[in-house]
């Protein structure tokens, strides 16, 4: 197989939600001239090509625009290149520098006829209801469209143009373009184009199947637990079985929204931004209330009789540090939206990093009451007991920072899928072996003081 997208090229799709979509695979969106003189659209991961169906298995871009005046320029910019279209400098920003090296790759038939990378400008916008003047096959345009071209770059609109002799200048008209794109991975209509992950970046393929099958799991997971809660004895289950049960009904509550955003994604190539943005919501949430729950369970909530009521100064600590954790997410919302140029993950971003400190604070005060706890303790076979659970789920509480040292090595064309199968089955497997240590007739039920009442 030979790889379409180079090197360089290990970008991807996500979204953009605030005047329009401009991070998704199918981009919708307005660019005003004046105050905007180059607009970076977006970025796109592309699979590999297949070596007897090269054609139909490329990247493809197309689209409409919908304004008949003014020129401007419609680009495919390699990673090596997109360093030109931004920068604080008058000069840099001109046309002819922006310009300079890319003019020696793209093609363009009054000017540019030997460049070497071919098929990379439009002038835009084309005449309306009518093909781009760059398009001289019709059979390749997708219908409905005025221009279909095989993408492996970023994508950038640029108010420059070429003068009579052949030099880049400023487009001096100042209009408002409105344009419809579409990204897949797979020319459309043909059978290399998978309905349920053509319109997907490379590196978010088989992101569905992911989360169905976290979700199925997820769904079972929850019914066992309300079996769980009917055996209790009690008329009133305990309270540390209550909330693990609130803890999965929120986490399957959250797969179940990313599961419909990435479901829809698969259809329209916009997805629903609303419910992954409520489904992380979800999930983080969740979390943290797992994290509650484990270091409420390591100061002998439920464990001993002097442990029964959970102490007040733990709870306010915890809610500051979930509050900050839930800060932290939201302004990593905001550089993930508007950082088209880098790869924005938690392992990449300051509030990534500050979600990470938590993650270790967390885990500190959870290895620090593990030990007090097993020092207060009288009887061996509880000690052991404890520390067995301490070690456990210390593992669960570290492993996240781990796993971004060596995402760090990790392809960026693999990196997202990877980190997101490694963090759905921790989490599943941390949650999954609490239900076993709370399981109401379970052999572990002798060591709670509150199964014993």
């Amino acid at each position: 197989m030979q790889i379409v997208c180079c090197l360089p090229f290990y970008i991807w799709c996500r979204f953009k939600f605030c005047r329009e979509f401009l991070r998704s695979c199918f981009i919708s969106g307005r660019w005003v001239t004046d105050s905007e003189r180059v607009r970076i659209v977006t970025k796109f991961g592309f699979q590999q090509t297949r070596a007897l169906d090269r054609e139909n298995t490329r990247g493809f871009v197309f689209g409409n625009f919908l304004n008949v005046v003014g020129q401007f320029l419609f680009a495919l910019v390699p990673h090596s290149h997109i360093d030109s279209f931004h920068s604080s400098s008058n000069y840099a920003m001109s046309c002819g520098t922006m310009m300079q090296n890319l003019s020696k790759m793209g093609f363009e038939s009054r000017c540019f006829s030997s460049g070497h990378r071919g098929d990379i400008f439009r002038w835009v916008p084309c005449a309306k209801g009518q093909l781009c003047r760059e398009e001289d096959d019709p059979r390749v345009v997708v219908p409905g469209c005025q221009l279909t071209m095989q993408v492996e770059e970023y994508i950038v609109l640029v108010a420059c143009k070429l003068d009579k002799s052949c030099n880049w200048t400023n487009s001096n008209s100042k209009i408002t373009l409105d344009y419809d794109i579409w990204l897949t991975n797979g020319r459309p209509g043909s059978s290399a184009a998978n309905p349920l992950t053509w319109q997907f970046s490379f590196d978010e393929q088989d992101t569905l199947e992911i989360y169905l099958i976290t979700l199925v799991m997820y769904l079972v997971l929850s019914g066992v637990m309300s079996r769980g809660i009917q055996l209790a004895k009690r008329s009133t289950p305990p309270a540390r079985l209550r909330l693990l049960n609130y803890i999965i009904t929120m986490k399957a509550a959250g797969v179940a929204l990313q599961s419909l955003n990435v479901f829809v994604f698969a259809l329209d190539g916009q997805g629903v931004f609303f419910a992954r943005v409520l489904g992380e919501v979800f999930r983080i949430a969740s979390i943290e209330l797992l994290c509650l729950l484990l270091l409420l369970v390591s100061r002998g909530w439920g464990l001993y009789p002097w442990g029964s009521v959970p102490s007040r100064s733990c709870i306010i600590s915890w809610a500051i540090l979930a509050g900050a954790h839930f800060i932290l997410f939201l302004s990593y919302i905001q550089v993930f939206i508007y950082d088209v140029l880098h790869d924005v993950d938690v392992f990449t971003s300051w509030p990534g990093y500050g979600q990470l400190l938590i993650r270790i604070l967390f885990a500190l005060w959870f290895l620090i009451e593990i030990r007090q706890l097993i020092i207060k303790e009288q009887s061996e076979e509880r000690a052991a007991f404890v520390a067995h659970v301490g070690a456990g789920f210390l593992v669960w509480f570290v492993y996240l920072p781990g796993l971004g040292v060596i995402a760090s090595f990790i392809s960026q064309l693999w990196r997202f899928k990877i980190i997101l199968g490694i963090t759905t089955f921790a989490n599943y497997i941390a949650i999954a072996c609490l239900v076993h240590l709370f399981w109401p007739t379970s052999s572990y039920r002798k060591f709670f003081h509150d199964e014993l009442k």
